[in-house]
């Protein structure tokens, strides 16, 4: 009876385990890495919103449980900031779209990485952290840089191409056409963005400072031109005290000078006279 309990006990637990081993062996390393490369997407923006929504509030928590993408669209704990709620919410539907950056073309170790580390220096993701003072973004970028060496250490590389195969691969495509026209041939590329801007769902949630062009004219306001008046009104009581106070004040203490001398050369005999004789003693003759 004990190990017919045992027995049923087992197949009960076979029957259970077996549909996850089936899974388990019926995933690809491809695949594997396909939802390692979107668990850690997941991860990066969690932390990227954490940071700036503790900055934003003094007295407030990013939850830990927003590490999904359905979790933060149902997030809503903003203050009643109906600007900071809609930055969130758009840079978690652009974040989100992240993950198509891997899974359709190479899947190496490589490119893995590679599309992990284009998250840090996405013009959107540049936008979203502006808030942030420099040295807490410098901050910021190398704990998600340790986040994608972590991610990089768990990628199966046992599909990667060998590097002969990528050695034979690059000779395989044919030269550059030498005779063709250069001119041609630099018409054909696409212009690049020097400057690529936020995406608009981004760019729209908040107000950035309008910039000056370099050859607009400036623009003056009441007050630079209250201080041009004061630096004109200084110039003049300076020439104003040099050119009248500063002579006649030299020509009062001159006089003042000239009239204090005689009066001292008056004094001195009324002085004289005014001495008590001095005593003299003549020599007794024996």
């Amino acid at each position: 009876m004990a190990q017919l309990r045992l027995f049923s006990s087992l197949f009960v637990l076979w029957c259970l385990l077996a549909p996850a081993l089936q899974r388990a062996q019926a995933q690809t390393p491809a695949e594997a890495n396909k939802r390692l490369f979107d668990r850690s997407i997941d991860e990066l923006n969690f932390r990227t919103m954490e940071t700036v929504y503790d900055k934003s509030f003094t007295r407030r928590k990013f939850p830990v449980t927003l590490r999904t993408y359905q979790a933060r669209r149902e997030f809503d704990d903003f203050n009643n900031n109906a600007d900071l709620k809609r930055l969130f919410q758009n840079y978690n539907d652009v974040s989100e779209r992240y993950k198509n950056r891997f899974g359709k073309g190479r899947r190496d170790l490589a490119e893995f990485q590679k599309q992990l580390n284009s998250v840090l220096i996405d013009k959107n993701f540049e936008f979203f952290i502006r808030v942030l003072p420099r040295d807490e973004r410098v901050a910021l970028i190398r704990s998600l840089q340790r986040t994608v060496k972590q991610a990089t250490a768990q990628f199966n590389a046992s599909e990667d191409p060998a590097p002969e195969d990528l050695a034979a691969d690059g000779a395989a495509v044919p030269p550059a056409d030498v005779d063709a026209d250069p001119e041609a041939a630099s018409a054909a590329e696409p212009p690049v963005d020097p400057a690529p801007q936020p995406e608009a769902g981004i760019q729209e949630s908040a107000s950035p400072a309008p910039t000056r062009s370099a050859d607009a004219p400036a623009r003056h306001d009441w007050v630079d031109y209250f201080t041009l008046l004061l630096a004109g009104t200084s110039t003049l009581l300076l020439v104003y005290l040099i050119v009248s106070v500063l002579p006649d004040l030299r020509a009062r203490l001159d006089g003042l000078a000239d009239q204090i001398d005689p009066q001292a050369q008056r004094r001195t005999p009324r002085r004289d006279a005014m001495d008590l004789p001095e005593d003299r003693y003549e020599e007794e003759d024996n």
